[in-house]
């Protein structure tokens, strides 16, 4: 009768097992959801410079020099709406400046592909 933990004990092993290995993969997965889904996401007004730069792969300085701000601090997560507000221009112009510093960064140091 002494025995008969055994079996137990081996089956709720592989029970917790189980689900560890279902948690880690599903954290797995929702993070790569969540970077996909963020990808060259078009710029809205919402979203702080930092943010754009992340997602669309281009140092956060870069974007903004292109519209002419320096950072407030080192994470700098104004929106871009707010700081077209305190540039007093359109958030459209803004977000254009934004795309267009983006697209240079992106283009191969030759220029583009003929």
């Amino acid at each position: 009768m002494a025995d008969n933990w055994r079996p137990t004990l081996a089956i709720a092993l592989a029970f917790l097992l189980a689900i560890t290995g279902a948690l880690v993969f599903a954290t797995r997965a929702t993070h790569q959801a969540r970077h996909f889904r963020t990808i060259d996401q078009p710029i809205h007004g919402w979203m702080s410079i930092p943010f754009i730069a992340h997602t669309h792969h281009v140092p956060p300085s870069v974007l903004f020099q292109a519209i002419g701000v320096q950072p407030r601090e080192p994470h700098d997560h104004r929106s871009v709406r707010h700081i077209a507000r305190e540039l007093n221009r359109p958030v459209p112009e803004v977000i254009g400046d934004l795309q267009k510093a983006i697209d240079q960064a992106k283009q191969p140091p030759g220029g583009p592909p003929q």
